[in-house]
């Protein structure tokens, strides 16, 4: 009789363009490296995904929201979960959202010290608030505060298959099809153990979190800065998922999305780091990697406007990768290689 397989982590908030669903073809890939580096982070999908952790694990974001929340969840689990545990309210939203874009310079000031324990409050709020907005705008590290949601759409959370929660359902989140809660939604998380009351759910949720990324090193400014002196030839495993071409605008590099997609296509060509395991995101037709493999998967989302569309999604895997498995990993998934 096995025992039984430990619920996979999550991050507890929803992230437009998460790779969740892929995580275990990419360990596939990856094997059990010894190092582990993941420079633009976003939701950590791949790194809580992991069949075990790393001797070395750095992890980093551009945006400093994001690299200070998964700093802050190492540091104080139960400062962010007490900041995160709010009702939705709209206008409270906005102020939020005005309140720690004026954040942003003190935030950056202490990522820079490998030490700072991360500030609990920003976190939290900023938790809420990921899991409140209604598409894209939220606490964009790179840009201006220009979108402040509709009153009339307060509470409704993310919209999830189309369908956007009843008003009584107010901070629900997502919550269907395995989609995650928000963070601080009593009896609503993937976990029995987190079936608590008040902001005990985001309590269990981020200390669990905080168990696993004891020793994860966070950073936060260029995506080059996490990938500095960490080598170890074939042990080390480095995923990356920048800001996609020609999706740009929905990211917080903005107009600079196409240049750091090539400047890490460039990088991932570098005769230097022919031993790593690498695999690089994107959609079809982003890169031109010659001798690397390509496997192509589809993310079916929904338009606002309720059209079912899917996005040709791809992963480039480095020649130094394991060879994948003949029948692939998740096969709903991944079609087939290039």
């Amino acid at each position: 009789m096995t025992a039984a397989r430990a619920a996979p982590l999550l991050a507890p908030f929803p992230y437009f363009g998460g790779k969740r669903d892929i995580a275990a073809g990419v360990w596939a890939r990856f094997g059990r490296p010894k190092q582990y580096l993941e420079p633009f982070c976003g939701s950590l999908a791949i790194l809580l995904a992991a069949p075990e952790p790393a001797s070395l694990e750095v992890v980093g974001d551009f945006n400093g929201f994001i690299a200070n929340f998964w700093r802050a969840v190492v540091h104080q689990p139960d400062a962010v979960a007490t900041a995160a545990d709010f009702p939705v309210l709209h206008i409270d939203l906005g102020a939020r959202h005005g309140w720690l874009l004026a954040q942003r310079e003190r935030l950056a000031a202490g990522l820079a010290d490998p030490n700072w324990p991360g500030d609990a409050k920003c976190a939290g709020w900023w938790l809420w608030g990921q899991c409140c907005w209604i598409g894209s705008g939220w606490c964009e590290w790179g840009k201006a505060a220009s979108q402040i949601p509709h009153a009339s759409s307060a509470g409704m959370g993310i919209q999830a298959l189309g369908k956007i929660p009843h008003a009584s359902s107010a901070g629900m989140g997502i919550q269907a099809l395995g989609k995650i809660p928000h963070a601080s939604d009593a009896g609503r998380g993937p976990d029995r153990a987190m079936w608590t009351s008040g902001g005990r759910t985001a309590l269990v949720w981020l200390r669990k979190i905080a168990d696993r990324m004891e020793r994860v090193r966070v950073v936060h400014g260029d995506w080059k800065r996490g990938l500095n002196n960490h080598y170890g030839g074939d042990d080390t495993a480095v995923f990356l998922d920048p800001p996609y071409e020609g999706y740009s605008t929905l990211y917080a590099a903005g107009a600079q999305a196409r240049s750091v997609a090539q400047e890490v296509a460039a990088w991932c060509l570098d005769p230097e780091q022919a031993r790593l395991k690498i695999a690089l995101c994107g959609h079809r037709g982003d890169y031109d990697l010659p001798g690397w493999s390509v496997f192509e998967w589809e993310r079916k989302r929904l338009t606002y406007s309720g059209t079912d569309t899917k996005d040709n999604e791809c992963v480039w895997f480095s020649p130094a990768c394991l060879a994948p498995e003949k029948k692939p990993v998740q096969a709903d998934l991944f079609r087939g290689a290039t």
